[in-house]
């Protein structure tokens, strides 16, 4: 019986420290981790860069509205944002309005000449009926007065 015993202790023993073991590893489930592209962090400091100056740009007319600061500052600091905005880009921030209202425009063209010409088809069929009846009650009209 000393023989059992001496043989089952030491794979009980393993059990019960296997069992502990397995009771404090933490479950680490899979992360799901984004490769990290340059490219999505550079958007990411690019997006973060123009927030600020859209604040500081807001803060700036919000001094000047309260009168708070001079024009001439205003101005002055606008443009230095303006610049530090061009620098980031490598645009000018004028000329990427410029082409923006300039895309605008000409997609509003666009549309009003569809617009135009969608109306044009259904007015030219109703005006030449109108014109065919009105042109109709003329005549009706001046041969009653012809009659009479």
């Amino acid at each position: 019986m000393s023989n059992i015993t001496y043989e089952i202790i030491p794979f009980s023993f393993l059990f019960v420290v296997i069992i502990f073991f397995l009771a404090l590893k933490k479950n680490k489930k899979p992360s799901k981790r984004k490769k990290n592209n340059p490219m999505d962090k550079s958007l990411l400091n690019f997006k973060e860069f123009l927030e600020t100056s859209e604040l500081k740009l807001k803060a700036l007319r919000d001094l000047y509205k309260q009168d708070l600061i001079d024009s001439k500052i205003y101005v002055k600091k606008t443009e230095k944002i303006a610049n530090l905005i061009t620098k980031e880009i490598g645009k000018d921030v004028f000329e990427i309005a410029q082409n923006k209202k300039n895309d605008i425009y000409n997609q509003v063209k666009v549309d009003i000449l569809k617009k135009i010409d969608s109306k044009k088809s259904d007015e030219s069929v109703s005006n030449l009926d109108s014109l065919i009846l009105a042109v109709d009650k003329r005549i009706e009209s001046g041969l009653e007065n012809g009659k009479k």
